[in-house]
């Protein structure tokens, strides 16, 4: 199993160097086709399924969660199977959860959507008229949000309606299908009370209650933002 990812991740560096570095290309880009390129083994074993199976689910992880510590390994001149073994580990213990791994650092989060201002003021003018945050919001906030600047982060008044908004906007091609994860890793909405941050689980659970009991509110916020292609 150590073989194998060792294996994986000096074929990751090879195609790190070659597609971002060399020809620029976007980071979370590349981790997507990186995995995806190599989920499949030609081998019927099930155990040596099993084993691809998890190590591709660590390379993914490392790559996603803590690229600060992959890239300057990718970058120097030779990756050790030591170099591995101690990622590796660094990866299954407690030292992943540490500030240098903290995924809110990361500028490769991306809801990638390309709202325009116009837009921007009527998710402002939604969110404002329903109060889905415990502030009035700005243009600028919601333009720090949807860019997923670094650091910046909202107090949640309402967590559902907080997800039928992405939820609506997602249905009219604003925003991708992960956004839930994106708000997760950047740490971008916080509880009405200030002592936790919103989690994915959470705001995939309160959007099925939703769904399954829709309110004039929640109906209202999706018109709201169907009209914005208007």
């Amino acid at each position: 199993m150590a073989e194998e990812l060792f294996a994986l991740l000096t074929e990751a560096k090879t195609v790190y160097l070659q597609e971002v570095k060399i020809h620029g290309k976007q980071y979370r880009r590349y981790v997507e086709d990186f995995v995806n390129s190599h989920r499949y083994i030609d081998c019927d074993n099930a155990v040596c399924r099993n084993c691809h199976e998890m190590n591709i689910h660590i390379v993914k992880g490392l790559l996603t969660d803590c690229p600060n510590l992959i890239q300057p390994l990718f970058s120097a001149p030779s990756l050790s199977f030591e170099e591995c073994i101690e990622l590796k580990r660094k990866y299954d213990t407690s030292e992943l959860a540490s500030s240098d791994c903290n995924p809110a650092k990361f500028s490769f989060l991306s809801f990638d959507c390309s709202l325009s201002r116009k837009q921007l003021a009527g998710i402002v003018s939604c969110a404002n008229t329903y109060h889905l945050f415990c502030s009035p919001v700005t243009i600028d906030d919601m333009e720090s949000l949807f860019s997923c600047k670094i650091g910046f982060c909202l107090r949640v008044n309402s967590v559902r309606r907080v997800a039928i908004l992405f939820d609506a906007l997602l249905e009219n091609s604003f925003i991708q299908p992960y956004w839930q994860s994106v708000l997760e890793r950047g740490r971008f909405l916080q509880s009405k009370d200030g002592s936790h941050f919103i989690s994915a689980t959470s705001i995939s659970t309160t959007l099925s209650l939703v769904r399954n009991k829709m309110t004039s509110t929640a109906y209202n916020i999706r018109k709201f933002v169907s009209q914005l292609k208007e």
